[in-house]
């Protein structure tokens, strides 16, 4: 198990060295790495039998897109942010998250991959349509919420797993980063900050529904700790990978 996580912590390392624009790191926020996704691609794509640089490829590849949805993502909207130097930093924003895309399409043309470039294409889309719907707050259900921060979180690894025949690692894919984005939202309602998710739910729920969004997420969270922890039962071997570079993401 050892040269599982030191696969994975080699591939962390070549994604930050790539992310280290000299120019975007003086302006703006470093991006955020999802370090779950990539542990799970890492993990997936090694159970794809690839080799390891196959496997850093891909993973460098798709977390590069990830990274510039996450960074769009965080282009600010307020009004009353008015300064020469909010406008700047909005813009280099934008500019890191075109950058990181345009890393992600050279790296994959270097393969000439355009099955998985067209598979991740269809991810992107779905991301972008359900993201609209997030924060238009466009439902009818806070089911029909969750299958939004289902596709937003988890889009571009159940794509991969399509493209590399590896369908047996969707659902614990779901129900792990769908969990993760669920516990930041709550945490974010807590501390009165923006929580897109938290916001749909709460415009959601019916006069007549006797839940709240606190209730709710409380159900959503339990009923996806109970779904990973019986999928991780019947699939030891998935299991035993996931145990061992989670713990080491705890150290």
């Amino acid at each position: 198990m050892c040269d599982i996580y030191g696969g994975y912590a080699d591939i962390k390392e070549q994604l930050l060295s790539k992310l280290r624009h000299p120019y975007f790191i003086n302006y703006i926020e470093e991006p955020f790495i999802d370090e779950e996704k990539i542990m799970l691609l890492y993990a997936a794509l090694k159970n794809a039998k690839l080799h390891k640089e196959q496997i850093d490829h891909y993973v460098l590849t798709i977390m590069l897109v990830q990274i510039a949805l996450d960074t769009h993502e965080k282009v600010s909207n307020k009004e009353n942010e008015e300064t020469s130097g909010f406008h700047k930093r909005r813009q280099l924003t934008v500019l890191a998250g075109d950058y990181y895309s345009g890393l992600y399409y050279y790296l994959l043309s270097m393969n000439c991959d355009i099955v998985l470039i067209r598979a991740l294409a269809e991810g992107i889309k779905a991301i972008n349509e359900h993201k609209i719907m997030l924060y238009q707050k466009a439902y009818q259900t806070v089911d029909q919420v969750m299958e939004s921060v289902l596709t937003i979180e988890s889009a571009l690894l159940h794509k991969t797993c399509d493209h590399f025949h590896l369908s047996h690692w969707k659902p614990l894919i779901a129900y792990m980063l769908g969990s993760n984005r669920l516990q930041t939202e709550y945490q974010l309602h807590a501390e009165r900050k923006n929580a897109p998710v938290f916001q749909a739910v709460q415009a959601t729920l019916s006069n007549d529904d006797d839940r709240n969004a606190e209730t709710v997420f409380k159900e959503w969270l339990g009923e996806m700790s109970k779904q990973e922890k019986t999928f991780l039962q019947s699939h030891k071997e998935i299991g035993d990978v996931v145990s061992t570079l989670k713990d080491k993401l705890k150290t």
